[in-house]
């Protein structure tokens, strides 16, 4: 797998918008560019979840 930049713990989780694996960066709403700034929210929000539930 791909290292992650530290930046983006997102990239630990596959992204439910965009449907990038684990490790590769989201793409843009038409799925042609790597979004190099930022994850999606949902990204973010299923880390956050899957976080929450390793920490239980």
């Amino acid at each position: 797998m791909p290292e992650r930049p530290a930046r983006f713990p997102a990239l630990a989780v596959a992204c439910p918008s965009c449907g990038s694996a684990p490790g590769v960066l989201c793409t843009s709403h038409g799925g042609t560019r790597p979004r190099r700034h930022d994850t999606h929210q949902t990204r973010t929000a299923a880390h956050t979840a899957q976080q929450t539930r390793s920490t239980q």
